[in-house]
């Protein structure tokens, strides 16, 4: 595409905002020498996009902001310069952002060819790894650790450094020497430890001078008693130089070896870093990668320019060179024509250069191989051009070069002269356009370009929606339509007076005016039918939610009725533990009073014990309870039937049978009274309407505890409000589980809690009479109670 259009299309900044998602230099380099291209070129490069956009649904994308381009230092490497630490460290990080994306890229699943073929492009060398890590610091510094003998001399060097220093501080505070110094401090001058000594007396201290004051006050002398010491640091220094070089030396050469994988590796990087940017702009605009077709096709659905604020209003258009071909749009100022333009010219170029674009995944682009344009003032001092002139001269240069192929965007046809001669020279214009076959767009306001759309093979009118009622553009583009530039409307609603306007609509043609009033219909109809659409749509959304909740209450209610069975039946097995004990202690004192012989005795034993096993099974909770037997007939539904009923495991009995006006039969389930229509009833066979309910309990105790409660109770650390809570409950337990006597401790102390529990005793219903222990049962840190029969 030519440069220009794309200059006026503003595709560099939406370069520049693919460049801020990449995650390093090489990937925003890519970014900004992106340029449109054939189809098949296109597809090739959103190939890499698509498929990180669609593995980024599931996990997160790898980490390369450290990475940079380090081929030019590789380069060099190979051709044996030695590298800086620097150099090092970064080459460093390119390696370690490799390894990265290796492990990401190991961990893909699924069908994706692109990522598949990234695998081999990056290149794994952990030799080299290793060796830079151990050798580069985070600073690209040569570490102590790169090689034994820099570790040695670094040692030395320091240990030296500090005997030096420790020196030179006890020269400087020596009386005799500190008499003659400026202050009694060690400075360095040219790497060297020196004491700054008064002029006056610097032949006292014998030594070398390395410097002075501004003012020739101070001379910086370092003693002649550290000055072999400075020069045997000075001889370490230069070792540890020597040893950084050849650590270097050696790297680079490593480095230089693997100079070709270590190229193709940062290529890669560079490549995946564009595609991951790709995907992070699709992301952000939640859009799509357009399909991009062989043969002119511009099959815009949902798209938006990306460069607009807030919510921008989506538009859908369609060209191709079987079908429309020329789209003229009409309606008011500033309601959007000009940006329709530029979103058909900026996403074509965009998925032309492989890029993403914010719009619907069905957007399909076909091969455009050039936007020739004719889009704002195009008027120029310097070449003594009008805006017209200049408008004339580019729909001249759209003119010679329209065809198959080619995108064509005007703004304003035939604009900026005498209205009449516009509008002729504008539909001959369009005429022409439509005839090449080339896919254009034109805006106009001209009635009769509106008119040739609505007639000529291979055109259709557009228009960008009006709000008459709130005098405001809507930004919508409506296909199939023509639209009005709304200038007596505005003026109208601005003040302008009514005189004015009917002697402006009378110089008006007859059959303009007729158009327009079958346009301002369309809009009226158009924006009711959206209004009532948008009504239904709330409408449907509210009955949906109301759905949602009842069903939500429905299965909320079935649970809460399923829970409330459930404890009922818990309370029931409860009783049932009780009579279980009960019926226990009866055994033993049968067997005690031998009331029975052994046959009989174990017979009537193991009867009971059925009887009870199969009352317990009967009264298990159940998640749901199946309706069965014979429906009753609203003649059998007399007071006092035994029935079931749809929800309820167990009997009820009529209490009311149904009247004339209410279907509803009036039963009682234990406690339980209630209303059930008669079809949710079914006759309760073998059941005699004097069968009892077990009584509800005001407890739910389960079997297990009631059979395995301590015959003591410790209460020791407890203040009285907490052994009062935990003494009532268990001396419930205590009752429930036949205990007769219970031990409760509460030690000796001060006596306090002694006597409350005492007192507690004395009052509460189930106590019989209290005392102390005796020595063997606790003594007085111990209370005896007896406990009266349930």
């Amino acid at each position: 595409m030519h440069s220009k259009a794309l200059e006026v299309l503003e595709f560099g900044k939406i370069k520049e905002m693919l460049a801020r998602e990449a995650s390093t230099s090489l990937g925003r380099g890519m970014s900004m020498s992106l340029q449109p291209c054939d189809p098949d070129s296109a597809k090739d490069m959103q190939k890499l996009g698509r498929e990180i956009l669609d593995v980024l649904s599931r996990t997160t994308a790898p980490s390369l902001y450290a990475a940079s381009d380090v081929r030019p230092r590789v380069h060099r490497a190979g051709q044996g310069v030695v590298l800086t630490g620097q150099d090092l460290r970064e080459i460093l990080n390119v390696l370690l952002a490799m390894d990265s994306l290796s492990r990401w890229l190991e961990h893909v699943e699924g069908q994706y060819p692109a990522l598949y073929a990234m695998r081999g492009k990056v290149p794994r060398l952990p030799s080299l790894r290793t060796r830079l890590d151990a050798t580069i610091d985070e600073d690209g510094l040569v570490r102590d650790s790169a090689s034994p003998k820099l570790s040695s001399i670094r040692r030395s060097l320091k240990e030296y450094q500090d005997r030096l220093r420790r020196r030179a501080e006890e020269i400087a505070r020596h009386r005799d020497i500190s008499q003659y110094l400026q202050e009694a401090i060690v400075t360095v001058r040219n790497g060297r430890l020196v004491l700054p000594v008064k002029q006056e007396f610097a032949a006292r201290i014998p030594g070398l001078v390395h410097d002075q004051s501004s003012s020739g006050q101070t001379l910086f002398l370092e003693p002649v008693e550290i000055l072999e010491m400075g020069n045997q640091l000075r001889r370490l220094e230069l070792q540890e130089r020597d040893e950084v070089e050849r650590i270097l030396a050696e790297v680079s050469g490593l480095v230089g070896e693997s100079s070709d994988a270590l190229t193709k590796g940062v290529t890669a990087l560079a490549e995946f870093d564009l595609g991951l940017a790709k995907a992070r702009l699709a992301l952000k605009w939640k859009g799509s990668f357009p399909d991009i077709v062989h043969g002119p096709r511009l099959h815009l659905r949902e798209a938006w320019h990306p460069l607009l604020k807030g919510l921008p209003v989506p538009m859908n258009i369609d060209l191709s060179l079987d079908g429309v071909r020329t789209v003229v749009i009409t309606g008011p100022n500033m309601g959007g024509k000009t940006v329709a333009l530029k979103t058909c010219g900026l996403l074509s170029a965009m998925a032309l250069a492989g890029m993403p674009c914010p719009c619907r995944g069905d957007t399909a682009i076909g091969a455009i191989s050039d936007v020739l344009l004719d889009i704002g003032d195009q008027q120029s001092i310097e070449e003594s051009l009008s805006t017209f002139s200049a408008h004339i001269s580019n729909v001249k240069m759209i003119l010679d070069n329209a065809g198959p192929g080619k995108l064509v965007l005007v703004d304003e046809l035939g604009a900026g002269t005498d209205p009449l001669e516009g509008a002729a020279l504008g539909l001959a214009i369009l005429r022409r356009l439509n005839d090449s076959g080339a896919l254009s767009v034109i805006t106009s306001h001209f009635t009769e370009l509106k008119l040739a759309a609505e007639t000529n093979p291979g055109m259709q009118n557009a228009s960008v929606e009006w709000d008459s009622v709130n005098l405001k553009p809507t930004y919508r583009l409506i296909t199939g339509r023509p639209g009005r530039s709304n200038a007596f409307l505005v003026a109208k609603r601005l003040g302008l007076d009514p005189l004015i306007l009917e002697e402006a609509k009378s110089n008006m043609s007859q059959e303009i005016l007729q158009l327009e009033d079958v346009i301002a219909d369309l809009e009226e109809s158009s924006q009711k039918a959206r209004e009532e659409a948008l009504i239904a749509a709330r409408e449907r959304q509210l009955a949906e939610s109301l759905k949602t909740q009842y069903e939500s209450r429905l299965k909320s209610q079935e649970r809460a009725r399923k829970e409330t069975l459930n404890e009922a039946k818990q309370e029931a097995a409860a009783i049932v533990s009780r009579a279980r004990v009960e019926f226990e202690k009866a055994v033993r004192e049968f067997r005690d009073k031998e009331r029975l012989s052994g046959k009989e005795l174990t017979a009537r034993v193991q009867e009971m014990r059925e009887k009870f096993r199969s009352v317990s099974q009967d009264l298990v909770p159940e998640t749901a309870a199946p309706l069965s037997g014979e429906p009753l007939r609203p003649e059998d539904a007399v007071p006092g039937t035994m029935v079931y009923v749809a929800g309820f495991q167990d009997a009820a009995t009529i209490l009311e049978a149904p009247g004339s006006g209410d279907p509803a039969v009036l039963v009682r389930i234990g406690a339980l009274s209630l209303r059930a229509p008669i079809e949710n009833l079914r006759i309760a066979a073998n059941v005699s309407s004097d069968r009892r309910e077990p009584r509800p309990s005001a407890s739910s105790i389960a079997m297990e505890k009631a059979q395995s409660v301590s015959a003591e109770v410790d209460l020791r650390g407890m203040t009285s409000d907490e052994a009062f809570l935990t003494l009532d409950k268990y001396l419930d337990d205590a009752i429930l589980a036949g205990l007769s006597q219970v031990r409760v401790i509460h030690g000796k102390g001060t006596g306090a809690l002694r006597r409350a529990v005492t007192e507690y005793l004395k009052g509460h219903r189930c106590v019989a009479e209290s005392r102390l222990g005796e020595v063997s049962q606790g003594g007085s840190g111990v209370t005896v109670a007896r406990l009266r029969s349930p």
